[in-house]
């Protein structure tokens, strides 16, 4: 390990060694949540002084209070390749009323031109300003901040991650190489298994090295299920003591600040951020993410990780307040 890396590598922090993972099968919302609670450590801290909660319908009933309007994918404009309806009919009156719309989305497998291109299979068109996703944060960060080295990349379905001076090798094509990179970046659990976590496990045991995630998700909602994502198994790794990674998705700062950067890049001016909204499903990830960065968070509830959930008390479990309650778009 060089002496460049180490400003990557963070202190273990402590946490409950008696909780008991939910198993991959069949996980619930309430077990998500107890294992986002679980590490809520490691989450950002909300700037949010208010505990002031305006319910409403519909995205739509809201619009007017916003000049710029981010919102997650999975559970808020799709689930799975279905869209929420109406989520078109919303989005064109946003558009109509000059709001700036982003798309803010943990999914990294794939770069954005395939998920706008994912998107305008199911019916909506967004351009290249108007989504932003975990892996172009990661690509942005490293870029400007990691020295020349080999990173090891983990669940890419698409073309190599382009970060300046690095050489990035796919270790699903090249399993041996695990102890030969300095570096590694965790994009998807595409091609995921108990082998690829125990390689991982054991390589950074055995030498510690940074260790970067894309998506912090625990899960991502589908019709009848929900696919296990990056964050159930790199907090299974923290909490067998691995160091903690710097993650790039929401709650984390670095999507909104680049998020941030887009909409004073487009305007060409400062927005003021009380009429900023994010809009998601889930509490610790968008909803959290907004309240720390000091915009607007909207929770929708009938879709997403919270569909058929009581509310008020997850909302009290989790001291995680956002500033309006919606059902859907």
């Amino acid at each position: 390990m060089t002496n460049n890396n180490q400003q990557f590598l963070i202190q273990h922090e402590v946490f409950n060694k008696n909780f008991i993972f939910p198993a991959v099968k069949n996980m619930n919302s309430q077990q998500v949540i107890s294992l986002y609670e679980n590490f809520k450590t490691i989450l950002p801290h909300s700037q949010k002084n208010s505990r002031d909660l305006k319910i409403r319908r519909n995205l739509s009933d809201i619009l007017d209070e916003f000049d710029v309007l981010f919102l997650d994918a999975f559970g808020v404009i799709n689930i799975g390749d279905q869209l929420i309806p109406p989520i078109i009919e919303t989005l064109n009156i946003a558009r109509d009323k000059g709001i700036y719309v982003i798309i803010l989305t943990n999914g990294a497998t794939y770069c954005s031109e395939k998920k706008i291109n994912q998107f305008y299979n199911l019916g909506l068109e967004f351009s290249y300003d108007e989504i932003i996703s975990s892996r172009d944060a990661t690509e942005r960060f490293l870029s400007i901040h990691l020295n020349s080295s080999k990173i090891g990349v983990l669940g890419n379905k698409d073309k190599k991650l382009n970060i300046k001076n690095c050489t990035t090798i796919d270790l699903v094509k090249d399993i041996e190489l695990f102890d030969e990179m300095d570096s590694f970046i965790f994009l998807g659990t595409s091609y995921w298994d108990s082998d690829f976590q125990d390689l991982l496990k054991d390589t950074l045991s055995s030498n510690p090295r940074p260790f970067f995630v894309s998506n912090p998700d625990i899960v991502a909602p589908h019709k009848d299920h929900f696919s296990m994502e990056p964050g159930y198994f790199t907090l299974k790794l923290i909490n067998e003591g691995i160091n903690l990674p710097l993650w790039f998705g929401k709650p984390f700062s670095t999507i909104f600040e680049m998020a941030l950067e887009k909409v004073q890049f487009i305007s060409g001016s400062s927005i003021n951020m009380s009429r900023i909204g994010m809009v998601g499903d889930t509490l610790h990830t968008d909803i959290l993410g907004a309240n720390s960065i000091g915009i607007k968070s909207i929770l929708m509830t009938n879709f997403g990780l919270l569909k058929n959930q009581n509310i008020a008390s997850v909302i009290k479990k989790t001291g995680i307040i956002p500033d309006y309650l919606i059902e859907g778009p």
